[in-house]
Parts: structure tokens; sequence; C-alpha cells
């Protein structure tokens, strides 16, 4: 039941940011602290995000990013997500957003998928550039076996 409520929810928060007007767009840079199978390591990414806000104040949108990293020597791993966000601004210029993600992981030579979720913080330096902390954390499934795989990142991102 619960994952039928989860799928109806996307659905509708889907519907929703395609009837939206405008779209505030940003492609971000950043780096990540990143814990994947016990070892600590730093990845960097490439990412966009697609916000609207509705009429209640509330904000919907999307986000997806890809990130790469060396977990230790040889071992290289690249990650791809997707984000949905609902947020709302708390304060001028600062916005907390849930997220709920998608995770798919090149690592070991094998791929693993997961769902997880987290929150962020963007706050609007001026009209062209933001910055954003995101704390996840994805349940992974790699073959038979099941890991953690945790994030926290820091970003710079610019309008379009």
């Amino acid at each position: 039941m619960k994952k039928r409520y989860l799928a109806l929810s996307l659905v509708a928060s889907f519907v929703t940011l395609l009837n939206a007007n405008d779209f505030d767009t940003k492609v971000s840079v950043g780096a990540t602290s990143a814990k994947l199978d016990g070892e600590t390591y730093t990845q960097y990414g490439l990412g966009y995000t697609a916000n609207t806000a509705l009429n209640n104040g509330i904000i919907l949108g999307f986000g997806n990013s890809l990130y790469y990293g060396n977990v230790d020597s040889g071992r290289e791993v690249t990650t791809l997500d997707l984000d949905l966000r609902a947020g709302y601004e708390i304060y001028q210029d600062l916005t907390a957003f849930g997220l709920g993600t998608g995770v798919y992981q090149y690592f070991d030579d094998n791929s693993a998928t997961g769902v997880g979720y987290g929150a962020s913080l963007e706050y609007k330096i001026n009209q062209n550039v933001a910055v954003e902390g995101t704390y996840k954390t994805t349940n992974m499934r790699y073959k038979t076996d099941d890991y953690d795989y945790s994030t926290s990142n820091v970003a710079i991102k610019f309008n379009y």
C-alpha cells in the first residue's frame, strides 16, 4: 500500500510540474563527500535542477546529477541520480527542500540501483547564482547485497 501511495504522489507531482508555467532552472557544479561500502571519498559532479512555485508558496521540482570519484586506488564509481523536490522559502532567498531520490551507480565493474531521501537548503546569492547544501541517504541494491550510500554535497548553481 505504501508503494502505491508513493507512486501516486510522484505521478501527481509530475503532472503538476508539467502544468507549471515558470521554471527556475539552474546548472550546478559541486563536490560531494560520499560514503560507500564503508569507505569515505570525494566525488565531483554536474547537476541540473528545475523548480516552480505554486500559488500557495510550495515549490515543486526535480533535479538530476552525475558524479565521479575514486573510492580507493583502482576502484572508481560513477553515480547518476534523479531527485524529486518539494520545498518552501523559509526566509527571503533561503529555501528548504525535502527530497526523494533514485540512484544508479556503476562500481566495481557492476551496477547498483537504489531509492532514498534527503534534504537541502538553497540560498540565492543573486538572480543568477545560488549555493546549495544537500544531504541524502540511499539504500542500494548491488547484485544480491544491499548497502547504504550517503552523501553530503555543496554546489554552486547558475541560472540560465
